[in-house]
Protein backbone atom coordinates (compact mmCIF):
# COMPACT_ATOMS: atom_id res chain seq x y z
CA UNK A 1 0.00 0.00 0.00
CA UNK A 2 3.50 2.29 0.71
CA UNK A 3 3.85 1.75 -2.46
CA UNK A 4 0.94 3.02 -4.16
CA UNK A 5 0.54 5.90 -2.39
CA UNK A 6 4.13 7.03 -2.58
CA UNK A 7 4.20 6.17 -6.12
CA UNK A 8 0.99 8.41 -6.65
CA UNK A 9 2.32 10.96 -4.86
CA UNK A 10 5.72 11.40 -7.42
CA UNK A 11 3.31 11.12 -10.10
CA UNK A 12 1.45 13.84 -9.16
CA UNK A 13 4.39 15.82 -8.51
CA UNK A 14 5.92 15.35 -11.71
CA UNK A 15 2.47 16.32 -13.16
CA UNK A 16 2.42 19.25 -11.01
CA UNK A 17 5.56 20.24 -11.82
CA UNK A 18 5.99 19.45 -15.75
CA UNK A 19 4.76 22.77 -17.20
CA UNK A 20 7.16 24.60 -15.20
CA UNK A 21 10.20 25.84 -16.71
CA UNK A 22 12.99 23.46 -16.34
CA UNK A 23 10.24 20.45 -17.41
CA UNK A 24 12.92 18.16 -16.46
CA UNK A 25 12.49 18.13 -13.01
CA UNK A 26 8.91 16.97 -13.49
CA UNK A 27 10.00 14.34 -15.55
CA UNK A 28 12.40 12.66 -12.57
CA UNK A 29 8.92 12.98 -10.43
CA UNK A 30 7.11 10.59 -13.54
CA UNK A 31 10.00 8.22 -14.05
CA UNK A 32 9.99 7.82 -10.22
CA UNK A 33 6.52 7.41 -9.39
CA UNK A 34 5.43 5.31 -12.69
CA UNK A 35 7.70 1.78 -11.33
CA UNK A 36 6.64 2.83 -7.72
CA UNK A 37 2.90 2.59 -9.17
CA UNK A 38 4.18 -0.96 -10.79
CA UNK A 39 5.69 -2.75 -7.92
CA UNK A 40 2.69 -1.81 -5.78
CA UNK A 41 -0.17 -3.00 -8.33
CA UNK A 42 -0.82 -5.47 -10.98
CA UNK A 43 -3.14 -3.46 -13.11
CA UNK A 44 -0.78 -0.78 -13.53
CA UNK A 45 2.12 -2.73 -14.33
CA UNK A 46 -0.09 -4.48 -16.69
CA UNK A 47 -0.93 -1.19 -18.08
CA UNK A 48 2.70 0.24 -18.71
CA UNK A 49 3.35 -3.48 -20.07
CA UNK A 50 1.42 -2.86 -22.43
CA UNK A 51 2.53 0.68 -23.33
CA UNK A 52 5.41 -0.48 -23.72
CA UNK A 53 4.97 -3.10 -26.25
CA UNK A 54 2.19 -0.32 -28.06
CA UNK A 55 5.17 1.78 -28.79
CA UNK A 56 7.83 -1.20 -28.87
CA UNK A 57 10.61 1.34 -30.88
CA UNK A 58 10.23 4.05 -27.68
CA UNK A 59 11.12 0.63 -25.31
CA UNK A 60 14.75 0.66 -26.31
CA UNK A 61 15.41 4.68 -24.85
CA UNK A 62 12.97 3.12 -21.92
CA UNK A 63 15.76 0.27 -21.29
CA UNK A 64 18.42 2.91 -21.69
CA UNK A 65 16.83 4.57 -19.10
CA UNK A 66 16.09 1.86 -16.42
CA UNK A 67 19.88 0.77 -16.47
CA UNK A 68 20.67 3.85 -15.09
CA UNK A 69 18.13 4.53 -12.25
CA UNK A 70 18.84 3.35 -8.68
CA UNK A 71 18.59 -1.01 -8.02
CA UNK A 72 15.40 -0.68 -6.88
CA UNK A 73 13.74 1.40 -9.08
CA UNK A 74 15.31 -0.57 -11.99
CA UNK A 75 13.88 -4.15 -10.59
CA UNK A 76 10.73 -2.45 -10.52
CA UNK A 77 11.08 -1.18 -13.78
CA UNK A 78 11.79 -4.78 -16.04
CA UNK A 79 8.97 -6.04 -14.50
CA UNK A 80 7.00 -4.10 -16.89
CA UNK A 81 9.15 -5.27 -19.66
CA UNK A 82 6.67 -6.33 -22.91
CA UNK A 83 8.47 -9.67 -23.75
CA UNK A 84 5.60 -11.86 -22.53
CA UNK A 85 3.70 -9.59 -24.85
CA UNK A 86 5.99 -10.00 -27.97
CA UNK A 87 6.21 -13.34 -27.63
CA UNK A 88 2.16 -14.17 -27.25
CA UNK A 89 1.67 -11.98 -30.49
CA UNK A 90 4.58 -14.12 -32.68
CA UNK A 91 2.73 -17.50 -31.47
CA UNK A 92 -0.48 -16.00 -33.28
Amino acid sequence: MALILTGGLCLLIGLVFLPLPPPFFGMVFIALGLPLLAAGSKRTRRLIQHLRWRYYRHNTKIEYLLARLPGFLRRHGHKTRPDVLVRLNKKR
